[in-house]
C-alpha cells in the first residue's frame, strides 16, 4: 500500500500563570489536552486516496458531472480500486496544455494525470510517464461500407474537416482533395449527416463519440496514421514518484480488457490505423498497455542549423517544433502550416526579409495585443522563445 508523508503542527506556547487548587488542576488538564491535540499528526493528503487530474468538460475523455464520465475518469476509478484507494479529482481545463499540468500535477493538487502524450519533450523531466495505454488520433468517417486503404480513396469526394487541424493541412497540400471546413468537429459530423459532405476527416475520439451517442453507430470510422495524426497516451506522475508509476504500470497492464471495453463504450476508433499512402501503422487494439511501446519516429527534412550557442541544432529545432505545436498551433496550425496566408508562418522571410528573426522575436516576446496575439515571454522564457525561433527559421520558404 502506498503511503504519504504527514505533517505535524508544533504545539502552541502556553503562558505560565500562578494557579492553585481546582483552578490549577483544570488549567493543567486543559494544557495537556491542547498539547496532545496540537502535536497529533495531520495528514497532508489522505493516504487512501488517489488524486486524479482531469478536465471537467472534455467528453469522451472526462467530465465532472453527468451520466457519462469519460474514458479517463472511468479508467481512473478502476485503477484506484485495484490499488485499494478511493479517487478524488482536481479539475482543470486541459486545452491550456502545459499550464494545466503545472497547475494540477506539478502544483501537487493531484497525483496522476491520465492521457498525457507519450512525448518526453512535453513537460521535460518534471513528469515521468507510464507505458502507453491507448492510441488516439484522426480518422476518416463515412457511410457504411467504407473502404479506405489510403487517403487517395477519398480523393474527389467532399471531405468535412475542422479548421486549423492536421487533416485540413494534409488535404490542402495534396492535389485533388475537396475540403469542406467547419469550426467544430461536431458541426462537421452534423454536415455529414445532412449530406453536405461525403466523408469526414476528424479527431477520432470526438467523431466516434458523436457517432456512438447521436447516430447509433451508423457510420464507419477508419483511423489514419501519419505525422501529427496519431498519438499514444499514458499516465503522468511527478518526477520522483517511481513507486506510484510502477503501481500504475502494473495495474494498467491488468486492465487491458477493461480499457478496450471503455474504448468501445465511448466510440473510440478501433483497428490498426491506415497510413496516408496505404501502409499500416500504429498500435493494434490488443496491444494497449503492453510492453515498451514507442512512437514512430517522425520523418522530416530540415536544413542543417545551429543554435544561438553555435551547437548543432537538430534537437534545438525539434524542441522548438514541439513548443510551437503545444502553444501556437491553435492559431497558426500544427508545424506552422496554416492554409491561410496571413497565419502561415512559413512566409515570414518573404514578408520581413533580413528582419524576420528580429520581428518574430519581438512579436513572440511582447505580443500584438490589438491583433489578438498575447505576449509569451513569461510562459516560454528566453530559452523557449529561441527554440521556437529556431524552428520557424527551419521552415521558411
Amino acid at each position: 500500500m502506498r503511503t504519504r508523508a504527514t505533517a505535524s503542527e508544533p504545539a502552541a506556547p502556553v503562558a505560565r500563570v500562578a494557579l492553585t487548587g481546582a483552578a490549577r488542576r483544570t488549567a493543567l488538564c486543559l494544557v495537556a489536552a491542547l498539547t496532545v491535540w496540537a502535536a497529533r499528526p495531520v495528514p497532508a493528503v489522505a493516504a487512501d486516496t488517489l488524486r486524479v487530474c482531469a478536465d471537467p468538460d472534455n467528453l469522451p475523455f472526462s467530465r465532472a458531472e453527468g451520466p457519462d464520465r469519460g474514458l479517463y475518469v472511468e479508467l481512473a476509478e478502476l485503477v484506484a480500486a485495484r490499488l485499494g484507494l478511493r479517487s478524488e479529482y482536481a479539475w482543470f481545463l486541459s486545452h491550456y496544455g502545459r499550464r494545466a499540468v503545472r497547475s494540477t500535477l506539478l502544483a501537487d493538487r493531484c497525483d496522476a494525470y491520465f492521457g498525457l502524450p507519450d512525448d518526453a519533450d512535453f513537460m521535460g523531466r518534471s513528469v515521468i510517464r507510464t507505458r502507453p495505454f491507448l492510441e488516439v488520433g484522426y480518422a476518416v468517417i463515412g457511410p457504411r461500407p467504407l473502404a479506405v486503404s489510403s487517403l487517395n480513396d477519398i480523393k474527389g469526394r467532399r471531405v468535412a474537416v475542422q479548421f486549423g487541424t492536421t487533416p485540413q493541412l494534409v488535404l490542402a497540400t495534396r492535389p485533388g482533395f475537396v475540403a469542406v471546413t467547419f469550426k467544430l468537429a461536431e458541426e462537421a459530423m452534423e454536415a455529414l449527416t445532412r449530406g453536405e459532405a461525403d466523408v469526414a476527416f476528424l479527431w477520432g475520439p470526438t467523431a466516434g463519440y458523436f457517432n456512438k451517442t447521436r447516430l447509433g453507430g451508423a457510420y464507419a470510422i477508419v483511423p489514419i496514421a501519419g505525422e501529427g495524426l496519431q498519438w499514444q497516451v499514458a499516465v503522468g506522475v511527478r518526477n520522483g514518484q517511481d513507486s506510484l508509476k510502477a503501481d500504475l504500470d502494473r495495474v494498467l497492464d491488468q486492465l487491458k480488457p477493461e480499457i478496450t471495453t471503455l474504448a468501445d463504450k465511448y466510440g473510440f476508433p478501433r483497428g490498426r490505423p491506415v497510413g496516408l499512402d496505404g501502409q499500416r501503422g500504429g498500435l493494434d487494439p490488443s496491444e494497449y498497455g503492453a510492453g515498451a511501446l514507442q512512437l514512430a519516429q517522425h520523418q522530416e527534412t530540415t536544413t542543417r542549423q545551429t543554435s544561438p550557442s553555435g551547437a548543432p541544432a537538430d534537437d534545438f529545432v525539434r524542441l522548438g517544433r514541439s513548443l510551437f505545436n503545444q502553444h501556437c498551433s491553435h492559431c497558426h496550425a500544427p508545424n506552422a502550416m496554416s492554409p491561410e496566408p496571413s497565419r502561415d508562418l512559413r512566409r515570414l522571410t518573404l514578408r520581413y526579409g533580413a528582419k524576420m528573426r528580429e520581428t518574430a522575436y519581438a512579436t513572440i516576446t511582447v505580443g500584438r495585443v490589438d491583433n489578438g496575439m498575447p505576449a509569451w515571454k513569461d510562459l516560454l522564457g528566453e530559452e523557449g522563445i529561441q527554440k521556437v525561433l529556431g524552428f520557424l527559421e527551419s521552415v521558411q520558404r
